[in-house]
C-alpha cells in the first residue's frame, strides 16, 4: 500500500511540474510575442499599433492616443496585441466601459478582430455622433504603397486613400473592409470576398493573362486569368471575387462628336445634346503616348472625340486625334457685364435658320427672333445660323433695330435658372476681325496692327485650352477680362492685318505663349513679378525691356534714378507720343484712412496672398481688422521690378503696416483716393485705377504727388510702343522679338 501511494504522489508532482512548465512556456511566449511588431493581418487578434488611428475621431488626436495607449500597453511602444485587460483600460480611458458590452475573459487573453469590431461599433455609436468614420470595401490594386505628404497611400477601385500608421497590411489584390475617416484608412475590419467592381477603367491592351490599364493617371498591370478576348483601347468594368478578376464587362455603346460645354454633372455633345456623367470626366488619349488627361485638355468646340455611354451616362472620353484649332466660342455678356441675359432678342441681315431641338425654322432677314417665344416652356437650347456667309446677327430692340454690332458665325442660346447665356461660335480668324479693331485703333501702322493680330491670336489659343467658361459652353467672354471683342467696327486695315498673319502665333519652348499686351509703357516694360508670379519657367519670355527709341537705356536702378527718369516728360521712347507716356496725380492721405483701408480689405478678399497685414509687434493680421491700426502715416515703395514697376508698396499706419503686392492692387488702393489726375498734355484723366504702377511719390503737407508713366499692367507688348516702332520702320517680327525674348513665330495651321 505504501509503494502505491508513493507512486501516485510522484505522478501528481510530475503533473504539477508539467503544468507549471506549460504555464511558464505560455507566459514566455506571451512576453516574447507581446514585444513584437505586428506586420500581418489576422482575424485572431488586433495589433496595438492599429488603435491610435481608429480612435482618432474622439476627443484625443492620433498622437495623443499613441501616448495613452503606450501606458495601457505598459511599454514605451505599441508593439504586441490587444488583450482583454488592455481593452478594459482603453474603455476606461474613453469613459464608456459601463456602456459597452464585451465578453468577460482572462485579462491576458487576446481580443479577436470580430470581438474588437463589435466593441468598436459600439464606441462609434456612442462617440462618433457626426458620422466621421465609415466602412468601405476595397480592392488594393498595386504591389507597393506610394509616398505622400501624410505618409503613404494606396490605390483602390475607389481611388487613392491615405493609410494610417500601423494598419498597412495590404498586398496586391487584397480585398478588405476598412474603416475610413476623411479619405484616410484608419483601421481594418475584416477580409472581404466580394464581388467588388472597378468601374470605367480604360483598358489599353490585354495579353498573356494581364491587362494594361490607365487608372488614376497611371499605367498599372492587372492579372486576368482565363480571358479569351483581346481588348484594346476601350472602357470596361472589372469585377473581383476572392482576390481574383472574375469578369470584365466591355462597354460597347459609343457616340462621336465635339464637346460644346461641360460641368461637374453633365456634358453637352454636338448632335446629341446634354448627357450626365459620373462627376469626374475620364479622358484618355490614344494617339502618341497613351495616357489619361485632365479636363483642361478637353478643348470645347475644336475636339472630336468618342464618348463611351452606358445607361444614358457618359462613362469616359477617348481622344484619337489632337484638337484642331478651328473655332472659338465667345460668351457675349449683357449690358452690365454679367453672363446672363434676361430676355434676348436677335435680328439678322440675311435669311437665317433657327433650330430648337430637332426642328428648324427659316426666318426672313430683318424679322426679330425672340428667344423666349422660340424656346417655349420645354426647350432650353436655340441656335441661329445664317444662310449667307457674309451675313450678320445682331442683338435687337425687338422691333428690328440693332443694339450691337453684327456677329459672324452662329449664335447659341442656353437657358439657365439665372437667365439666358449667349455664345457666338465662329472661326478663330473671324474672331480676330472683331478683336483687333476693339483692342487697337485701326489708324495705327500696318506693322503694329499685324503685331496686335499675332498677340491676340496667341492669347486666344491659350484661352482655348483653359476652358474657363466650359460650363457655359464658351472659351472666353467679350470683355477686357480676356480680349475686347466686337466693340468697334471691322475695318479693311485691321482685317488685312489678320489675313497677313493668318495662323501665326508666338511660341516659347515649343508651346504657344500667353502674349500679354497693354496700352502704353513709361519707356520700360516689366515681367511677371508685377503680378507676384515667378518670372522664370513658363514665363521666361517676359523679361521686360527698354523702349528707348535711340537704343540707349537710362539708369533706373535706384529710387532717385527712377524718379529722375519718370519725371522727364521728354524721355526718349517709342511710346512718347501717347498722352499717357507721363501722368501726374495728387494723393491726399489725411482724412482718407477709411477709404484706403476699405480698398485694401476688398483686394484682400479677392486674393489674400497678395495683401500682407502686419501689426506693430510683427504679428501677421487680418485685413478685415484694420480699424485698430489707426491712421495712415506714410506710403513708400517696398520693391520695384527690373523695369521700374512697383512690385510691393508699403502703407504704414500708426499701429501696423500693409504690404500690397501686384501692380493691380497698388493701382486699385491708391486709385481709391487719388485726385487731379492729368496726362502728359495736362488733360484730365477720369479713372478709378491709377494709369499704371510705374510711378514715384513726392511727399507734401497733405500727402503725396505721384509722377508716373504708362497705361496698363506693363507686361508684354506695349501697343503704343509697337506703333512707334512701326513708324520707325521696324517690321512686325522684329517688333515682337523686342517685347518677347527667346521666342519663335510659328503657324498653328501648319502643325501636324
Amino acid at each position: 500500500m505504501e509503494k502505491r501511494g508513493s507512486g501516485i504522489k510522484k505522478n501528481y508532482m510530475a503533473a504539477a511540474l508539467a503544468v507549471s512548465l506549460l504555464a511558464m512556456a505560455i507566459i514566455f511566449i506571451r512576453i516574447v510575442t507581446e514585444d513584437k511588431v505586428v506586420t500581418e493581418y489576422s482575424s485572431d487578434y488586433v495589433a496595438m499599433a492599429e488603435l491610435p488611428s481608429q480612435l482618432s475621431f474622439t476627443y484625443y488626436g492620433e498622437e495623443e492616443w499613441k501616448d495613452k495607449l503606450k501606458k495601457i500597453n505598459q511599454k514605451d511602444n505599441l508593439n504586441g496585441k490587444l488583450t482583454f485587460g488592455k481593452l478594459e483600460g482603453l474603455l476606461t480611458q474613453l469613459s464608456v466601459r459601463e456602456y459597452v458590452d464585451y465578453p468577460e475573459k482572462s485579462s491576458w487573453k487576446q481580443v479577436s478582430r470580430p470581438e474588437w469590431n463589435a466593441v468598436y461599433e459600439q464606441i462609434l455609436d456612442l462617440l462618433d455622433t457626426d458620422g466621421k468614420v465609415s466602412a468601405k470595401n476595397l480592392i488594393f490594386l498595386t504591389k507597393e504603397p506610394e509616398n505622400s505628404q501624410d505618409g503613404v497611400r494606396r490605390l483602390t477601385q475607389k481611388g487613392y486613400y491615405e493609410v494610417a500608421d500601423g494598419v498597412d497590411y495590404f498586398h496586391y489584390y487584397d480585398m478588405y473592409q476598412v474603416y475610413v475617416k476623411d479619405g484616410r484608412i484608419i483601421g481594418v475590419s475584416s477580409e472581404c470576398e466580394g464581388p467588388l467592381t472597378l468601374k470605367n477603367v480604360f483598358v489599353h491592351s490585354t495579353q498573356e493573362e494581364q491587362a494594361e490599364v490607365l487608372y488614376e493617371r497611371q499605367k498599372i498591370m492587372l492579372d486576368i486569368e482565363g480571358l479569351e478576348e483581346n481588348i484594346t483601347n476601350t472602357i470596361c468594368d472589372m469585377e473581383w471575387t476572392k482576390g481574383k478578376v472574375t469578369a470584365i464587362y466591355k462597354k460597347e455603346d459609343m457616340i462621336s462628336g465635339k464637346v460644346l460645354s461641360f460641368n461637374d454633372k453633365q456634358i453637352e455633345i454636338s448632335g446629341y445634346g446634354t448627357l450626365k456623367h459620373s462627376g469626374s470626366l475620364k479622358i484618355y488619349k490614344t494617339y502618341g503616348t497613351v495616357e489619361e488627361l485632365d479636363e483642361s485638355k478637353l478643348v470645347i468646340g475644336n475636339l472630336r472625340a468618342d464618348f463611351v455611354v452606358a445607361g444614358k451616362q457618359v462613362c469616359g472620353i477617348i481622344l484619337k486625334e489632337p484638337a484642331s484649332i478651328e473655332v472659338i466660342r465667345v460668351l457675349l455678356l449683357n449690358g452690365e457685364g454679367a453672363a446672363y441675359h434676361s430676355s434676348p432678342v436677335f435680328v439678322a441681315d440675311a435669311e437665317s435658320s433657327v433650330t430648337v431641338g430637332d426642328k428648324t425654322k427659316q426666318v426672313a432677314a430683318g424679322k426679330p427672333i425672340t428667344v423666349s417665344e422660340f424656346l417655349g416652356k420645354n426647350s432650353d437650347y436655340l441656335k441661329i445660323a445664317l444662310e449667307d456667309g457674309d451675313g450678320r446677327v445682331y442683338f435687337s430692340d425687338g422691333n428690328g433695330g440693332h443694339t450691337s454690332l453684327g456677329y459672324r458665325g452662329t449664335i447659341e442660346v442656353r437657358k439657365y435658372p439665372e437667365g439666358y447665356g449667349v455664345v457666338n461660335q465662329l472661326s478663330l480668324e473671324q474672331y480676330l476681325y472683331g478683336v483687333v479693331p476693339s483692342e487697337m485703333p485701326s489708324s495705327y501702322e500696318r506693322e503694329a496692327l499685324r503685331v496686335q493680330a499675332i498677340c491676340a491670336r496667341s492669347y486666344a489659343c491659350i484661352q482655348l485650352m483653359k476652358g474657363d467658361y466650359a460650363a457655359l459652353g464658351a472659351h472666353v467672354d467679350d470683355s477686357t477680362s480676356y480680349q475686347v471683342y466686337n466693340k468697334q467696327e471691322e475695318t479693311a486695315q485691321t482685317n488685312l492685318a489678320v489675313d497677313d498673319t493668318v495662323g501665326e502665333v508666338v511660341k516659347y519652348q515649343g508651346e504657344v505663349a500667353e502674349a500679354y499686351f497693354f496700352s502704353t509703357s513709361c519707356g520700360y516694360t516689366g515681367d511677371m513679378g508685377l503680378w507676384n508670379v515667378p518670372s522664370d519657367g513658363k514665363y521666361g519670355y517676359l523679361k521686360g525691356t527698354c523702349l528707348a527709341s535711340d537704343g540707349k537705356a537710362t539708369d533706373i536702378s535706384t529710387e532717385e534714378a527712377f524718379a529722375s527718369f519718370i519725371k522727364n516728360k521728354e524721355a526718349n521712347s517709342f511710346d512718347s507720343e501717347s498722352p499717357y507716356f507721363r501722368w501726374q496725380a495728387k494723393l491726399p492721405i489725411k482724412g482718407n484712412t477709411e477709404a484706403i483701408s476699405n480698398a485694401i480689405i476688398k483686394r484682400a478678399s479677392a486674393n489674400k496672398a497678395n495683401v500682407q497685414v502686419i501689426k506693430e509687434n510683427g504679428e501677421e493680421w487680418e485685413a478685415s481688422s484694420l480699424a485698430g491700426f489707426g491712421a495712415v502715416k506714410e506710403i513708400s515703395v517696398a520693391e520695384r521690378g527690373a523695369g521700374g514697376g512697383i512690385r510691393a508698396l508699403c502703407i504704414s499706419y500708426e499701429k501696423g503696416k500693409v504690404n500690397l503686392f501686384t501692380e493691380y492692387n497698388v493701382r486699385y488702393v491708391l486709385g481709391a483716393v487719388a485726385e487731379q489726375l492729368t496726362n502728359n498734355n495736362g488733360g484730365a484723366i477720369d479713372m478709378e485705377l491709377l494709369p499704371s504702377a510705374y510711378f514715384t511719390l513726392d511727399s507734401g503737407k497733405k500727402g503725396y504727388t505721384l509722377y508716373g508713366g504708362g497705361y496698363g499692367h506693363g507686361i508684354g507688348m506695349s501697343q503704343n510702343g509697337s506703333n512707334g516702332m512701326a513708324k520707325a520702320g521696324m517690321g512686325y517680327a522684329e517688333i515682337i522679338m523686342k517685347f518677347y525674348k527667346d521666342i519663335t513665330i510659328e503657324n498653328i495651321y501648319n502643325e501636324e
